[in-house]
């Protein structure tokens, strides 16, 4: 079914086919029949799939135009965040010229809003605490409204709303239409449903939708900035989006991005409109590559194209996974996402699986041979995009330098540009200081390899089991005492073909005789 079969005016099915609009998503052609027809209903849909239209729509075609001043509001469109209601106001003035969108929001003065509701309004895009504030001044008068529409509902919820949004509900008119769209279906969006709307119809298209993004967890050691650059440099994303607890956290993280090559800025409350504004613009045009953000900074941001979602801390909980990981894989696209977990957040991991219904893939940090690759590979494209005018003045030099065949000073330059060489890392866990290898031996065991290196003075970090031998943790400065070790053959790895999950042990240090701990067995 395409937009054209539905029973809209034709100015709108014109206005959809101006932007290249003919087929709906899941959730437009499931809620559309229902909406059209005056029924309440409970979307549940991934964000980015479309719900904005599903509502949208029902709103253009069942308003009509006029020019009366200061006419009272015949919808209501409350969302969670100022940036989710600027979306959604252009996208009703995109599909209805008609009519007349006034959007309020906090964050910024009351004389423009106010005087805006004073001259009338079709439709009022809100955010909950504006609107509230208003209805109590006597601004805004809801008592016309006939559609009343509540996006992203579980954000409201996640952010404290439920007050201010049922005191709104209850300052409109009992017969009007009433739809609800969320991601997650709390016990709220159900009460809600039960006092404000009328034998609601629900449609879940998330299990329709399917997950079009691949999920990776990987073990993060203390120095998560390290590991999360190198992430950035293997999977070589064109947008990223990091998610982070706290504000600090999101200025110290994109610093440090900045610091190891990556153009990343920081977004989150304490921005000013206008710096967010900025920002974003700089991450779609594509300046700006990594948006490193806290949750509540990220709602409503409408950046369909973004190919990799990392959880830098782990998500508080569920939804709050669900909700940053549906930032990639949008309308059918591909995307990656991944969570970072440290020792102690396995049994978090084990649980998110099991509230989302999914397993996510176990993989190992990436190994500085593959970081290496990468930021070369990374050179390479910024090298092409340097104009000729730039390098034409140094080819002379460049010439001599292959003429006499000075391989390294070409390399010592990419060593600048890359940042020296790769810090040496654990291949189990990604933390520096440590170097892996492959441990092989007639009839070695777990108990018997730990005995050997601890009687050859070595301290033990992470030790993990493969299909033949073990990989073990050694620290660099004991290399010169590996021929001590007898009954062992110690190779360095290049690659560990083990899960973290299959690690033996927790993550202790030691091994020495002089009384250092070595690991728990």
């Amino acid at each position: 079914m395409e937009f054209k079969d539905f029973p809209l005016k034709d100015e709108i099915k014109e206005a959809l086919l101006r932007r290249g609009i003919t087929a709906p998503t899941p959730i437009q052609a499931a809620a559309l029949p229902l909406a059209l027809e005056g029924k309440d209903l409970i979307g549940q849909a991934r964000t980015g799939t479309g719900k904005t239209l599903a509502f949208a729509l029902p709103i253009a075609q069942g308003l009509e135009a006029s020019k009366e001043r200061g006419r009272l509001p015949r919808a209501l469109v409350l969302t969670p965040t100022r940036e989710l209601a600027l979306q959604v106001s252009g996208e009703l003035q995109a599909v209805a010229p008609h009519l007349k969108v006034v959007t309020v929001y906090g964050g910024t003065g009351y004389g423009k809003q106010k005087e805006e509701l004073a001259r009338g309004a079709d439709v009022v895009v809100a955010t909950p605490g504006r609107a509230l504030d208003y209805l109590r001044q006597g601004a805004l008068d809801l008592s016309q409204v006939r559609i009343a529409v509540l996006d992203e509902a579980d954000e409201m919820l996640s952010m404290g709303f439920e007050e201010e949004v049922e005191a709104i509900l209850s300052a409109t008119p009992k017969e009007r239409q009433t739809l609800l769209f969320s991601a997650t279906l709390p016990s709220w969006a159900r009460k809600l449903a039960e006092r404000y709307m009328k034998s609601p119809v629900v449609i879940n298209v998330v299990r329709e939708e399917g997950i079009t993004y691949q999920e990776e967890a990987i073990p993060a050691p203390g120095d998560r900035l390290s590991l999360l650059s190198d992430v950035l440099f293997v999977k070589a994303p064109k947008r990223a989006i990091v998610f982070t607890r706290t504000k600090a956290e999101t200025e110290e993280v994109a610093t440090g991005l900045l610091r190891l090559g990556h153009p990343a800025r920081a977004i989150h409350g304490d921005l000013s409109q206008t710096d967010r504004e900025r920002v974003m613009r700089a991450f779609r045009e594509g300046e700006v590559r990594v948006l490193v953000a806290t949750d509540v900074a990220a709602r409503g941001l409408d950046i369909p194209e973004v190919d990799l979602v990392v959880h830098y801390r782990f998500p508080d909980k569920p939804e709050t996974y669900q909700h940053r990981s549906g930032r990639t894989g949008r309308a059918g696209r591909g995307g990656e996402v991944v969570i970072l977990y440290g020792p102690r957040e396995r049994r978090e991991l084990s649980e998110l699986e099991r509230a989302v219904g999914r397993t996510l893939k176990r993989v190992n940090p990436p190994t500085p041979e593959e970081v290496l690759e990468a930021k070369w590979h990374h050179l390479l494209a910024r090298l092409a995009r340097v104009p000729e005018r730039d390098y034409k003045l140094y080819q002379d030099f460049a010439s001599r330098l292959f003429a006499e065949g000075r391989v390294e000073v070409v390399a010592a330059l990419m060593a600048l540009l890359l940042g020296g060489a790769p810090k040496e890392k654990s291949l189990l866990t990604g933390e520096e200081g440590w170097l892996t290898f492959k441990a092989t031996g007639p009839r070695l065991t777990l108990p018997r390899l730990v005995a050997l290196l601890k009687e050859a003075g070595l301290e033990v970090g992470k030790i993990a089991q493969g299909e033949e031998g073990f990989y073990v943790d050694l620290r660099p400065q004991d290399l010169p005492r590996l021929s001590e070790v007898q009954g062992v053959k110690l190779e360095r790895a290049k690659r560990v073909e083990v899960l973290p999950e299959a690690y033996a042990g927790a993550a202790s240090r030691g091994g020495s005789p002089r009384g250092r701990r070595t690991s728990r067995f």
